[in-house]
């Protein structure tokens, strides 16, 4: 009698044992995939550039998120007169990544570009560039953030295990110390812009105060879209 109860509590612990199995398995399929491409339940965004031509010989570039709601906003900004890139006008990044000798690790370096770029830095004008990203390893999310007070050049490494996938955001700040009617005060200048570099993305900095802030009208302007 004994050993026959030992029998059915063993077959019992048996079947406990492999649904168990086949419970964690289904769980470990789940929560192993790239964070970073959209589910059903995302908003997935498409990035392209458009060109507005002007008969002054004068260009201007902005680079689109295009919801596939039709929602779209404005991110990256280039003037261009006669040619040449007005920098002073134009609010933009340039984003370099290479593969590291280490798994899923890359190198990056992201170039800041906007009036303040040549800005002359010292305790009355503070500049401060914030750029936050993601890192990814096989079943998590991590964010990132480096900074720099003196360059608009951000050096940074990145991991991704399921590729060289990048989502981010710029942020800087502008403090340069004025005076107005005898009385010190300072005056203050914030910019953001997401940073990409896939036609594609589910940006996780894309909030909805900067989608507000930053909606693309472009009213009655003539545009081409860059090819």
């Amino acid at each position: 009698m004994n050993l026959n109860l030992s029998k059915i509590i063993t077959f019992f612990i048996l079947i406990i044992l492999i649904f168990s199995c086949k419970k964690y398995n289904k769980t470990s399929e789940r929560t192993l995939r790239d964070r970073l491409i959209a589910t059903e339940e995302d908003t997935l965004y498409k990035r392209e550039w458009m060109r507005i031509n002007f008969e002054n010989r004068k260009v201007e570039e902005v680079e689109i998120y295009i919801s596939e709601n039709n929602d779209t906003i404005s991110n990256q900004y280039k003037l261009f007169i006669n040619n040449n890139i007005d920098t002073l006008k134009s609010n933009y990044y340039d984003l370099i990544l290479t593969k590291t000798n280490k798994p899923n690790v890359y190198k990056g370096q992201i170039t800041l570009h906007t009036k303040y770029e040549n800005l002359k830095l010292n305790k009355q004008n503070r500049r401060r560039i914030q750029f936050s990203y993601c890192d990814q390893n096989k079943d998590s999310i991590f964010i990132r953030y480096v900074e720099s007070k003196s360059s608009n050049i951000i050096n940074f490494k990145f991991e991704n295990y399921y590729g060289n996938r990048l989502q981010g955001q710029l942020y800087q700040i502008v403090e340069r110390d004025t005076i107005v009617n005898n009385e010190e005060m300072i005056n203050i200048n914030q910019s953001y812009i997401m940073v990409d570099n896939q036609i594609e993305t589910v940006n996780l900095f894309l909030d909805s105060d900067y989608i507000e802030e930053n909606k693309f009208n472009p009213g009655k302007l003539k545009f081409t879209k860059n090819k």
